[in-house]
């Protein structure tokens, strides 16, 4: 009897061990494929494994961000300085986005406290915490923190709030291209004529392209020969011809012939006959007077001549193919571009006005916007594209002296993006880096006074007295059993 026991003692003791074994390796087993499984994921790009949940789509990149990333042939890395532990969320994961995209990009964190001369390397001799430092090969970029942000505090003084908007995917792609683009191209815009200065968000998209944006004053220096694009920005007095103290239209014909590139937005309340004369070469002309238009959904805020044009489709010259078509341009007293075929010339419209617009003669002196007998119909170009087959010279017309402006970027983002895609056009480039800001904040939901009346009727009558009358019945039905 004891012998049995010994023995069934030992089995037990053995079957312990054997068990002990099993789940101990099952246990390193389950931690190593947990290890396994978890690099993998970690190797798999970002954009596969996390979701973009925010109602502004603050972690996804946009085509155009895309598209710079994907045809990247040259490193770029990206240094976050920031402390440990006070990462911002939103930009680590927008740089794991660029990462994830493309194999040229990369990106680390650099703590200040601990590397306190890492930004003097690159020009930076106090960068705030938060801030971003591109590199690619010798040429590098430094985005501030306070300027991936983007304020609005338009209605503090009403309202005691204001806005924030997160910019910085735009300074990024920006930044990305403007370093690995190559060499920097030079824009020109003309000054002494009352010309409409330049905005700031205008000057920014196109520093973005990797133009370095200049003033220039042909009465005192000729174009310069480095000049990859000219612009005219809205002049109030026209250039001076043969018999002034300087003959500036000399100047421009002789740079258009040597194949520039001239970018030019007008007014027809100012007068500018040798500027017209020059696009007239280009077998571009004013049509007489202002377009209204009749289709109310081309038009803004009840008013005919706040026009929303159309992009011009069949195009040829590859102008709109850079250009987001999907957002709306506005253009507000407009004149038409009446559009000659000319010989050498090769011209097409790039917006255009609807069928059911008409030009009133009388341009700014209409007493009425109804069509009136002289009114011609539309459609109508309203900017317009030419080249010159022999010189290659081209040119831009937006026959509208407001398209650059501030206040209706707020509204209309469609028109830096525009007038963005010609500059990169004509300039030679190949798509625009222009990324719209995105909200943090969801957009509140506004409802009228008699749907909330209504719901409020549904939701606190209606509904409460159904299910009182449902639980009765179910009741009586119970008793009655």
């Amino acid at each position: 009897m004891k012998k049995f026991e010994k023995k069934s003692a030992g089995s037990l003791e053995r079957l312990r061990i054997r068990s002990g074994i099993y789940a101990s390796a099952v246990t390193v087993l389950v931690v190593v494929l947990a290890v396994l499984l978890n690099l993998i994921v970690r190797a798999v790009p970002t954009k596969y494994t996390e979701f973009d949940l925010s109602e502004a789509g603050l972690y996804t990149l946009s085509d155009s961000s895309k598209d710079i990333a994907h045809a990247l042939t040259q490193d770029v890395t990206i240094y976050y300085l920031a402390e440990t532990g006070s990462e911002d969320a939103i930009i680590t994961k927008l740089l794991d986005r660029y990462a994830s995209e493309s194999s040229h990009i990369k990106w680390e964190t650099k703590d200040p406290a601990v590397y306190p001369t890492f930004a003097a390397q690159y020009g930076v001799q106090s960068a705030e915490n938060g801030s971003l430092i591109l590199v690619s090969g010798e040429k590098s970029a430094v985005l501030a923190a306070s300027d991936l942000y983007d304020y609005d505090y338009s209605d503090y003084y009403t309202t005691g709030s204001y806005s924030v908007t997160f910019g910085g995917e735009n300074k990024l792609t920006a930044a990305i291209y403007r370093i690995t683009s190559g060499e920097e191209l030079h824009a020109y815009y003309t000054t002494n004529h009352g010309e409409q200065r330049l905005t700031d968000t205008l000057t920014d998209a196109l520093e973005g392209q990797n133009l370095s944006v200049s003033p220039l004053d042909l009465l005192t220096d000729t174009i310069p020969d480095d000049c990859d694009l000219l612009i005219i920005n809205d002049p109030q007095q026209d250039f001076a011809s043969a018999g002034g103290l300087v003959d500036e239209m000399s100047a421009l014909r002789a740079y258009l012939k040597n194949g520039g590139h001239l970018m030019l937005t007008t007014d027809s309340y100012y007068s500018t006959p040798n500027l017209d004369a020059l696009m007239a070469e280009f077998g571009l002309t004013r049509t007489t007077g202002l377009v209204v238009e009749g289709d109310s959904g081309h038009y803004l805020n009840g008013y005919p001549y706040y026009l929303l044009p159309d992009y011009a489709t069949d195009t040829e010259s590859g102008t709109l193919d850079g250009i987001d078509t999907s957002r709306r341009v506005l253009l507000q007293m407009a004149q038409g571009i009446t559009i000659t075929e000319t010989e050498g010339i090769a011209s097409e419209a790039l917006l255009v006005s609807t069928e059911s617009s008409y030009s009133k003669a009388a341009g700014y002196e209409m007493t009425t916007a109804e069509q009136e007998d002289g009114d011609p119909d539309g459609p109508f170009a309203l900017a317009a594209y030419a080249s010159n087959n022999s010189t290659g010279a081209e040119v831009i017309w937006v026959n509208c002296g407001n398209m650059d402006n501030e206040a209706v970027y707020q509204t209309v983002p469609g028109n830096v993006t525009f007038l963005q895609g010609c500059a990169a056009s004509l300039a030679g480039q190949e798509g625009t880096t222009l990324v719209e800001s995105k909200a943090l904040e969801a957009a509140p939901i506004t409802i009228s006074g008699h749907t909330a009346a209504v719901l409020g009727l549904v939701f606190v009558l209606i509904l409460p007295a159904a299910v009182l009358a449902v639980g009765a019945v179910v009741v009586v039905l119970r008793r009655r059993k």
